[in-house]
């Protein structure tokens, strides 16, 4: 399995996304010459959707990544807001630039926008009452049959 990184001038790296995402991120920063910066990199598609793989560090990068696929080197960097934040207000998320590190980026991707996904947050639903999801459930050792009857004599006299 490998995947295909453009960059700079034309540049291509393959790497091998069979590793944790911190490693790849690293090994592609410091081949792509951006090793000894404080630029902070991420991966889009030929699309233009980012990848967001820093919010995934320790996983490994090929569930996040399609086999012999090709990505361009995006810098991402944090949005300064000048807007001064209360003590008691609620800050709010971060919001980062993405900057494509592919020189004549149109010439070779023509239907490139950079984009990010908006993931909604998940709904869930809270449960009511004390009832077991599962079938398994629904017979609780707890429960007593009337008069001290069991549940192996309820059987007996069902068949």
């Amino acid at each position: 399995m490998f995947i295909c990184v453009k960059y700079g001038d034309n540049e291509s790296l393959i790497c091998n996304p069979m590793c944790a995402v911190i490693n790849l991120l690293n090994s592609i920063k410091r081949r792509a010459g951006y090793g000894n910066t404080n630029v902070t990199v991420d991966l889009s598609d030929e699309t233009g959707l980012v990848k967001e793989l820093d919010m995934h560090k320790h996983e490994y990068a090929n569930k996040y990544l399609t086999s012999h696929g090709t990505y361009i080197l995006v810098q991402k960097e944090m949005m300064s807001d000048n807007v001064s934040i209360d003590s008691g207000s609620t800050p709010l998320p971060s919001q980062y630039q993405y900057t494509p590190l592919l020189q004549e980026l149109e010439e070779h991707f023509p239907n490139y926008k950079l984009h990010v996904e908006n993931l909604q947050p998940k709904v869930t639903r809270k449960r009511t009452g004390n009832k077991s999801p599962s079938p398994a459930g629904r017979y609780s050792s707890k429960s007593k049959k009337p008069d001290g009857v069991s549940k192996r004599a309820t059987a007996k006299k069902r068949q």
